[in-house]
Parts: C-alpha cells; structure tokens; sequence
C-alpha cells in the first residue's frame, strides 16, 4: 500500500526493506510524469544512501503537496524552481498524458511537512507562468488507503479538473463546490479572481474521479445556475 506507510521508514532509521518499497513508487512516479529526470536523480542513489534518501523523497508523512492549474509550459524543473521558495524541495513532477501533454497538475516533495505546509500557506494562488495555481496537501500520498498506491493515485488527478465559464460574479467558491457535488466527489473548488478581489467569471472544479468530472460536464455544461448559463468543459485544454 502506498497509502499511509510512506513515514515509517524514516521512522525507523531507513531500514533498507522500507527504502526499496517507498521509492518503488516515487521513481515510476517520476517516469510517467517528469521525463524520467527525477527517477534519474533519486532511483539509483536511494540503494546506496538508505539513512538519508527516505527523508529526502518526503512520503506519507504530510511533506508532499498537490498542484493543480498548472500552465501547460510549466516542466518539473519549472515547479521545482518556484516551489524552493517555500523550503528545501526533495522532488518535483508534472504528470504527462501519454502523449507527453501535460495533464495541468503536478506533485512537489518537501524534505520536510514544515515546509510543506509553508508552502500551501504561501504559494497557494500564486501566480506561475500566468496562472493561479492551488496547492494543497497530496491526499493520495497521506490517507490512510487512498489512492490505492501513491504513484496511481497522484497521477489519478489528471482528468479530474473541469474549467467552469461564465459564472455570474456574485459566485464564491463555496457555492461553486455546493452546486457540483450533485456530479460527485468535489476536492477543491476555486473561482478565480483579479486583483482588487472581484470574480473574473471563472473557475475550476476539481473532483476524486475522472467519472465524476465527466458526469459533471454531461449535467452542467449550457445549465442554468443563478443568472446565467454557464459552461463547463474538461480543463485540460484550458490554455492550450
């Protein structure tokens, strides 16, 4: 299970049972998403240093974030850049299609939850390549059970983000995460704003599964909802 395990090795000094079963995930993490670069840089060396690499790769122990509405010039080394500015970041990776497109969203590895955490408190809307991005914690990686294993279930967000267009402006993002729980498992919900703080008439809906993202384009794209009939469409193509 890559659900919660992922803290106790370094718990336990980085026996190197638990080394060899963590960074399993982590490298094939990195293949499908990063172009290989950080399965380059962490598989080969974690055999040969087990004490350090553990910490080094964060895991299940809250060290590792989410982003989302990521732009699709946005590479590994673009995230992983931007990210050191909230702490010491063991690993970053943008999940691909396999047509090496860019899913939109990625995952950073902190050495530590402390920075983790700061960086969610601080980076969280901040502006990357000319979008908003979000941040959260990597619940797949942290849940006890979730995601049926780290890797699938990080690169299980690709495909479950819905863009969401002309949204009347008095809409918040908790009504927009109220009216597209009928579709399913809502995890975030965001409506994007400008800076003196008024809606643009946007936003994003991200959901637990890419059938829940499917059913909400098939209920609520041309519906009405308050005012205005709003349109929702997979936001993968969003800013292509």
């Amino acid at each position: 299970g890559g659900g919660g395990g992922g803290g106790y090795s370094a718990e336990t000094g980085g026996l190197p049972p638990p080394v060899v079963q963590y960074n399993a995930p982590a490298a094939s993490r990195a293949v499908g998403g990063g172009r290989g670069g950080g399965a380059q840089q962490y598989g080969a060396p974690a055999v040969g240093l087990p004490p350090v690499r553990p910490k080094a790769t964060g895991g299940g122990s809250g060290s590792q974030v989410y982003v989302g509405n990521l732009s699709w010039e946005t590479s590994w080394q673009d995230l992983k850049d931007h990210f050191r500015a909230a702490g010491d970041v063991s690993h970053a990776d943008v999940m691909m299609e396999h047509d090496g497109r860019s899913k939109g969203c990625g995952i950073v590895s902190f050495v530590s939850a402390r920075d983790a955490g700061n960086a969610i408190a601080s980076l969280h809307d901040s502006d990357l390549h000319g979008r908003k991005i979000f941040v959260r914690e990597d619940r797949e990686a942290t849940a006890p059970g979730g995601g049926k294993g780290g890797g699938k279930g990080g690169q299980g967000t690709g495909g479950c983000q819905v863009y969401v267009g002309n949204l009347p402006w008095e809409t918040n993002w908790m009504n927009l995460k109220d009216h597209f729980r009928d579709a399913g498992n809502v995890l975030h919900a965001d409506v994007v704003m400008d800076p003196e703080g008024k809606s643009r008439g946007f936003g994003t809906v991200l959901f637990a599964t890419t059938r829940d993202a499917a059913k909400a384009i098939q209920l609520f794209n041309e519906s009405v909802f308050g005012s205005r009939t709003i349109e929702v469409r997979p936001d993968q193509f969003q800013g292509r």
